[in-house]
């Protein structure tokens, strides 16, 4: 009987285990269902002069699948002031996970820090913030910014990380360790000592370019130890570890190997007395997929170690989550799995110089998969290009770390020796994934943002039609036009792309007859309530920009002295010229829009008018001397044409209808646009040629419309242009300057494509390119090419 208690003791706890693990499993699954946007702008620059705009090429990214996201169509990109207060905000269109735009920096941008923001309103049902951030920088002549003297030691941040994130006594543990100055970057120290309460030296350390390195250490209980790093220029500062536990896992990962990765548990002797037997395990995930390795601790084993080969890993981020008997996470560890499969390479080159300083740049696509780039050229002397995050980093780290990632460019550049020791000990000092398991468990995303593709826009009146009235709604701004039935009211366009500040006119129309009337408008969607997250952009302690012999450049608004030009006059040429043969020299043109038109007036009108018309035999005749006109020619007369045909030809829409008196009666004036009328040279004739107005321009015209502004809406894209530089060889325009930008750059598989780009008298340019493929590969490099 004894023994079947404890087996039944044992088989409820197993029972109660595997409850717990699919129980976290759902929960999981339930937790990260609804995808997840990442947003990434590539900048041109992140240094600026005042009057030069910010080019953006967005990229969005759907977490689940890695690839560009396929149906969203709304990114908000924002700036910020320096005190984070909104300034300014733009709703760019976002096509198969791609958009572009530009941010004018005019004469209000009167600081020399601003921040930049892209979300969607989708992201704001996530407790994690996918948010792309970069704070920018405004170069001014007018003065530096004040540098702040104080003492050096204050400005260097020393700190240990325990992998896994607890320090436990009686056991190796692996500690992480980073310094960092007050640029907020890694220093490499000239020697690290490790000592214990005594003062004894335990062992040394040193750091790397990136100011980070990790040492394994036996911890042992009532002990403390003080890290002390040597500066290179002498300066010593330092860090103690005090919160030792008596109890505890600590967690080592080893994956020096390419094709395994080696997961150790250990613990001491006081903790496996109280955990021998029961079932722990091993959570490998990554918030598209996850592997359970559950095992037991025995009595006398102290390490319990997994190893996991390529297959049960997943390309990029792997989270490692240790979760005890009462399925509780106690440690956790990022890892990141390099693979081909990431990663995309173009090939960048200059072809030729041309004669008009420009140079040839070729950019190839090596591979069989179509990618889209956007490319910032910058003089090679540059300071103005430091972004915080690339678009790897932003697509495969960011998503799921919660610090600073330093040097993306170095960490996914080209290989180096100890590049991946790099990025694994940046990763294990960032500790634990952004994701909360406690909000996993218990507070699973909810919907309460609509996920957006375009803008709804709904017109209201205050009155009911009938069923023989509509309203009439164009817009040119946007080729939009309308004709809205009585069933229709209120009318809602939805999932429209229109343009911001762009005009809808809105007119009633009632027995074909139009008034004007403005209706009551509401949106849905096109501004976004924002806020700016400062922990997100690192800030430095002393920053200056000097832009010397500079001058703001002049906006497209600024008003310019004014000018006296004298000219001849000329007749404006429109769009029907082209369709008559001499009408822009040899014949005469009436438009109706330059002219009152009465109630009910016809062409016939028109030809008494110019004295067409022949009032005897009420028919159209070539004009003679007095007011009455000459007799028409017969067609029998011999002073007919040789072809039989009137000497007055009458054309509508193209059209000969010289004979067809009955439509000339039923052409009213206000239905057109144009008409051509004169004497064709070398011949005794005279042509008229009449041009109607299209079905909206007639509506237009007839109708008086109100006009009504749509203050939402999307950004209109800019093709880029270059500033007027006073100077290509001064030193701000080395510094800060930019030489041209191309934001789209599609290359089919095994294709190349060549782009003309100005030299402005360089010597050499950085090209900075970002992009992505189809698949959700990535490419971030940086080129310079030599300009000699």
């Amino acid at each position: 009987m004894k023994k079947l208690y404890l087996l039944g003791i044992v088989l409820f706890g197993l029972f109660n285990s595997f409850s717990q693990e699919k129980l976290t499993n759902e929960k999981y699954t339930k937790y990260f269902e609804n995808t997840r946007e990442v947003p990434f702008l590539h900048l041109n620059k992140t240094s600026f002069l005042q009057g030069e705009e910010i080019w953006f090429k967005a990229y969005i990214q759907e977490q689940n699948s890695q690839k560009p996201h396929p149906t969203t169509t709304n990114l908000y990109v924002s700036i910020f002031n320096e005190d984070t207060t909104l300034k300014s905000q733009q709703l760019v269109m976002v096509n198969e996970g791609t958009g572009y735009g530009s941010i004018l920096l005019d004469s209000t941008f009167t600081g020399k820090n601003y921040y930049l923001k892209a979300s969607t309103r989708w992201m704001k049902n996530f407790n994690e913030d996918n948010a792309y951030y970069q704070k920018i920088r405004i170069a001014s002549s007018k003065s530096k910014d004040q540098k702040t003297t104080v003492s050096e030691k204050e400005y260097f941040e020393f700190k240990l990380f325990p992998e896994g994130g607890h320090f436990v006594a009686n056991t190796l543990n692996n500690i992480g360790i980073l310094i960092k100055d007050y640029k907020n970057e890694g220093v490499k120290i000239k020697k690290g000592i490790i000592k214990d309460k005594n003062g004894n030296t335990v062992r040394y350390f040193n750091t790397n370019n990136f100011g980070m390195n990790s040492v394994r250490l036996f911890l042992k209980e009532n002990e403390s130890y003080s890290f002390h790093a040597i500066l290179s220029n002498d300066i010593e500062i330092k860090t103690s570890i005090t919160n030792i536990e008596t109890k505890g896992i600590s967690l080592i990962i080893n994956n020096k190997k390419d094709e395994e990765v080696t997961v150790n548990v250990i613990t001491n002797k006081s903790t496996l007395n109280s955990i021998a037997g029961k079932k722990y395990r091993i959570l490998v995930h990554n918030t598209r997929s996850y592997r359970n390795f559950p095992f037991v601790f025995k009595e006398d084993n102290y390490n319990h170690a997994l190893i996991l080969k390529q297959d049960e890993l997943t390309p990029g981020i792997n989270i490692i989550t240790i979760f005890n008997d009462e399925n509780t996470p106690i440690a956790e560890r990022l890892i990141f799995v390099k693979s081909e499969k990431l990663f995309q390479n173009v090939r960048v080159s200059n072809t030729k110089i041309m004669k008009n300083d420009s140079v040839a740049v070729k950019f190839t696509n090596p591979d069989k998969e179509r990618v889209f780039l956007s490319a910032s050229f910058l003089p090679g002397n540059t300071i103005a290009y430091k972004p915080k995050d690339n678009i790897i980093s932003s697509f495969l780290l960011k998503p799921y770390i919660k610090g600073h990632i330093q040097s993306p460019e170095l960490l996914f550049g080209k290989a180096y020796k100890g590049q991946k020791r790099d990025l694994d000990l940046l990763l294990l000092i960032q500790g634990w994934s952004k994701y909360n398991w406690t909000t996993v468990f218990n507070s699973p995303p909810k919907v309460f943002h609509e996920f957006e593709n375009g803008i709804d826009i709904t017109a209201r009146i205050n009155k009911n039609l009938t069923s023989k009235q509509s309203i009439v709604l164009s817009s040119s701004d946007n080729n939009l036009v309308r004709i809205i039935p009585p069933t229709e009211i209120p009318w809602v366009l939805k999932n429209s792309f229109v343009k911001k500040n762009s005009t809808f006119k809105f007119a009633l129309n009632s027995k074909d007859n139009y008034y004007k009337i403005a209706p009551a408008i509401s949106y849905k969607g096109g501004k976004l309530s924002d806020f700016f997250d400062t922990s997100k952009v690192n800030s430095t302690n002393s920053f200056e920009l000097d832009a010397s012999n500079f001058q703001p450049f002049k906006s497209d608004y600024e008003s310019l002295d004014e000018v006296e030009v004298q000219a001849n006059k000329r007749r404006r040429k429109t769009e029907n010229h082209d369709k008559v043969y001499g009408a822009a020299t040899m014949l005469s043109s009436a438009k109706m829009a330059n002219r009152i038109v009465g109630p009910g007036e016809t062409f016939i009108d028109f030809l008494k008018e110019k004295r067409y018309w022949d009032y005897e035999q009420r028919k159209p005749a070539l004009r003679g001397i007095g007011n009455q006109g000459t007799k028409i020619i017969d067609i029998k007369e011999e002073n007919g044409n040789r072809f039989g045909r009137p000497l007055l030809r009458i054309y509508l829409d193209g059209e000969d209808i010289s004979q067809q008196l009955w439509i000339m009666e039923q052409i009213y004036l206000n239905t057109i646009k144009e008409i051509f009328f004169g004497r064709i040279p070398g011949t005794l004739g005279e042509e008229i040629y009449i041009f109607s107005l299209s079905p909206s321009e007639y509506i237009n015209s007839k109708a008086e419309f109100a006009h009504v502004k749509i203050p939402v809406g999307f950004a209109t894209e800019k093709e880029y242009y270059n500033p007027l530089y006073p100077s290509f060889v001064n030193e701000t325009y080395q510094k800060f300057g930019c030489m041209y930008w191309k934001p789209n750059i599609e290359l089919d598989a095994y294709l190349n494509e060549t782009i003309q780009i100005p030299g402005n008298l360089q010597e050499k340019v950085n090209v900075y390119i970002e992009g992505i493929t189809e698949s959700g590969k990535l490419i971030s490099k940086k080129v310079t090419l030599s300009l000699n």
